[in-house]
């Protein structure tokens, strides 16, 4: 089971989230590996599972890439809060998503992006950004934001304030209309797309083996199929979504965030007392990627 974002910052740099304080009882028991590790969300997780980058396996599920595309980027939708000097992010795992969603803001954004050679197309219920002409910026990935406050800084490359006015343009465009089909379900707002992984494209893709895979990720969800899966990939707060009351844990668990992971194996001879949260002894990401085929067997 890999938790995403149940690592978050705490007095001693990270800490547990709130919403995994049901199981820290049984969490303490486990033994630990500590790991440095690249903020990723659900998606990007499941691309490391099957061995292929992120967009590139969202690009099989695509509807009709334009012929004349030469990058593709994932678009991620966000809910913001504004402060007086700040915007933060909705936790992924607390933002409701539906491919009906992802159709309303390609109706909405392509008239706007079709001037600048670009299209929104959904795979699944991700959307895909595909350009006709490459933009050279290298925004951070979308798991970086999560939660957090939105960069008020120009995107690396030279291309990065012309990606900065595009996405302003965007939430410009969404304020003045907003989805009243959200609004009906008592969902909160689109304020914005967040682009990232860019890629170019075409490129020769190899299809890998599909892994099946438990999730309450609308995203990943709308990609993978849950029937009999032995991995489980979930945000912090939608866990108690797929965990049975009462039902022991998975014997390996992988919990991420703040560039961390710590892999939790269950052991005959069980941990006692409340240790804290914070890393100790941390192992390179690589020595944990290639540990994750074996783990998932």
């Amino acid at each position: 089971m890999i938790v995403t974002q149940a690592l978050i910052p705490g007095q001693d740099g990270v800490t547990l989230h709130p919403d995994l304080l049901l199981w820290e009882k049984q969490l303490q028991g486990y033994r630990r590996k500590w790991f440095a590790a690249a903020n990723r969300n659900p998606l990007s997780w499941y691309a490391v599972l099957t061995e292929q980058p992120c967009t590139a396996l969202l690009a099989a599920h695509a509807d009709r890439l334009p012929a004349d595309a030469r990058q593709l980027w994932i678009a991620s939708p966000y809910h913001a809060q504004v402060t007086r000097d700040t915007a933060r992010v909705y936790p992924e795992g607390l933002l409701p998503w539906a491919r009906s969603d992802a159709e309303y803001l390609c109706k909405i954004l392509n008239p706007l992006l079709a001037e600048e050679g670009m299209q929104l197309i959904p795979a699944g219920s991700v959307l895909l950004l595909a350009c006709e002409q490459p933009i050279q910026a290298w925004p951070v990935c979308f798991a970086e934001i999560a939660g957090k406050s939105l960069p008020d800084q120009h995107h690396d490359g030279e291309d990065g304030g012309r990606l900065n006015r595009l996405l302003s343009e965007i939430q410009m465009l969404l304020f003045q209309f907003p989805d009243e089909a959200r609004h009906d379900r008592g969902d909160v707002d689109i304020n914005g797309l967040w682009l990232w992984a860019p890629m170019d494209w075409p490129v020769a893709t190899t299809t890998a083996d599909p892994v099946a895979v438990a999730t309450r990720n609308p995203q990943l969800r709308s990609l993978v199929d849950g029937q009999d899966a032995s991995v489980t990939i979930s945000e912090a707060e939608r866990l108690q979504e797929l965990l049975l009351s009462g039902a022991p844990l998975p014997s390996k668990i992988l919990l991420t965030g703040e560039g961390h992971a710590l892999l939790l194996q269950r052991s005959w001879v069980p941990s006692f007392g409340n240790k804290p949260w914070s890393p100790v002894r941390v192992n390179p990401e690589s020595a944990l990627l290639s540990q994750l085929p074996k783990l998932i067997e």
